[in-house]
């Protein structure tokens, strides 16, 4: 099995007494201890970089910085306040915009398409603990990641929080402050906590009563 810097060239290759393996679980999304030592090394690196990144005040030198360290397609605005821990594991369609203090968590991998666009204070989560207190064990128990997909054309109103595992089809509406536990059918206008579909999105721009087809 390839290392993880050999599949990805944006991951610090290890030192000789670095052991990558737990780096290569948390990428697999299986069970993985966070807190091991070359993990540590990089989660500080990226922190550093987020940090420096976040102190360019102009966009576009901004945007220049931050293409080499996430994955982002043309045109795309992040504003000041930005946090991921990796970077490596995010990817941006075109013309994605991100708005002032929003929360990536690319324990897991994160897409967000084309033309999508986040309002402020917005999380995206992709990792998981177990629920058993004993299992967990504090920060000493193991943890995983499930990936978070967000397609093309949505808007994820500001303070919405997408859960582990969550797809979100194209075209649709996240509102303010909802809480995304489920995976949402394309053009889908979805409110509260947790998220609850309420309308669809017809091609003609008006709306009608979301019917659950099951």
């Amino acid at each position: 099995m390839p290392l993880p810097h050999e599949t990805n060239s944006r991951i610090l290759p290890p030192e000789e007494d670095e052991d990558p393996t737990q780096l290569a679980l948390m990428i697999e999304g299986k069970p993985y201890l966070s807190y091991d030592g070359y993990i540590d090394k990089i989660r500080d690196k990226s922190a550093k970089k987020v940090w420096e990144i976040n102190q360019i005040m102009d966009m576009v030198p901004r945007m220049d910085a931050m293409r080499e360290f996430i994955y982002m397609g043309k045109e795309v605005w992040i504003v000041q306040g930005f946090f991921c821990e990796y970077g490596f594991n995010i990817t941006l369609g075109d013309e994605v915009f991100i708005g002032a203090n929003c929360t990536l968590l690319d324990v897991g991998p994160i897409k967000i398409g084309s033309r999508t666009m986040l309002g402020p204070n917005v999380q995206i989560l992709t990792p998981s603990h177990p629920i058993s207190p004993e299992e967990r064990n504090g920060l000493k128990g193991k943890e995983w990641a499930k990936s978070v997909i967000i397609g093309d054309d949505c808007w994820i109103g500001a303070g919405a929080t997408i859960c582990p595992g969550v797809n979100i089809g194209n075209g649709s509406t996240i509102g303010a402050s909802s809480v995304i536990t489920k995976n949402i059918p394309p053009r889908s206008i979805v409110v509260g906590n947790p998220g609850r579909i309420i309308k669809t999105i017809k091609e003609d721009g008006t709306t009608e009563p979301y019917t659950d087809p099951q």
